[in-house]
């Protein structure tokens, strides 16, 4: 995989989340390769993390983000990124998906890929519009719900999307208990 491939393959994703997913369930890599990209997902985005809790309070000094550790913060995004890809494959499965766990995890790593790369290009336009921040939030967090809905109904092959909304609504209702775990001040 080159720059070039990653970039078209970007595009496509925006484009045509299904036909994405399907390019890049045809080759899934071993799982060294997906456990590596895992964990550079997870450094990059605890990184992301930590820069804009350090940044955007000094764009607007009423924002009060309290900083997390980057060792922390990894720990965090590590664990919701696997809950996330365990729950939909396991729920996905519940509900008569066949998707294989290294296909959910493929395509869960590449739209957490995406969504850094959402965050640093919202990151550089709110240095520039800072009223822009809730809009383009709002926007990377419902488009992120349309291509996770394509990638969970090409993954489990479903034949609606609404059955992927089901596994996306079951595994967030599991996940509540581990969320509030996961809260620095522990379940409130």
């Amino acid at each position: 995989m080159n720059a070039a491939f990653l970039g078209h393959l970007a595009v496509l994703t925006l484009a045509n989340p299904a036909e994405a997913a399907r390019r890049l369930l045809a080759g899934v890599p071993g799982r060294d390769v997906l456990w590596t990209a895992l964990a550079l997902v997870v450094v990059l985005n605890a990184l992301s993390q930590s820069l804009s809790t350090l940044v955007f309070p000094a764009l607007d000094p009423s924002l009060d983000m309290a900083f997390e550790p980057v060792v922390q913060s990894m720990a965090t995004s590590a664990g919701a990124v696997l809950l996330g890809i365990f729950a939909f494959h396991f729920v996905g499965r519940m509900i008569g998906g066949t998707g294989s766990l290294d296909g959910m995890m493929l395509l869960m790593v590449w739209l957490q890929f995406l969504q850094i790369l959402g965050q640093l290009i919202i990151f550089v336009m709110v240095m520039v519009a800072p009223t822009m921040f809730l809009i383009l939030v709002l926007g990377m967090s419902l488009y992120s719900l349309y291509i996770s809905l394509h990638f969970i109904n090409q993954a489990h092959h479903f034949d609606s999307l609404g059955k992927s909304f089901v596994v996306i609504l079951i595994s967030g209702l599991l996940a509540i208990p581990f969320v509030l775990l996961m809260t620095p001040s522990g379940p409130v």
